[in-house]
């Protein structure tokens, strides 16, 4: 089931040197919002691909908002 939607909640992580670090669950909207700083990551707005690890750059998230 694909339930990719502007309100899909994402993890917004930080990678630094000692690995990466969860900033907080917000939705796609509320992630695009924040500062574009190369070392965010996002999952992946699909529940079953975040589950399994998969991120995304800002990039492919602003993808995902406006093909949704």
């Amino acid at each position: 089931m694909h339930t990719t939607r502007p309100e899909s909640i994402i993890e917004v992580s930080v990678d630094s040197a000692s690995g990466r670090r969860a900033l907080g669950i917000m939705s796609m909207r509320q992630a695009l919002n924040l500062p574009d700083l190369l070392r965010f990551t996002y999952t992946h707005p699909d529940p079953s691909k975040a589950a399994a690890g998969v991120v995304v750059s800002r990039e492919e998230l602003q993808t995902f908002l406006t093909c949704h």
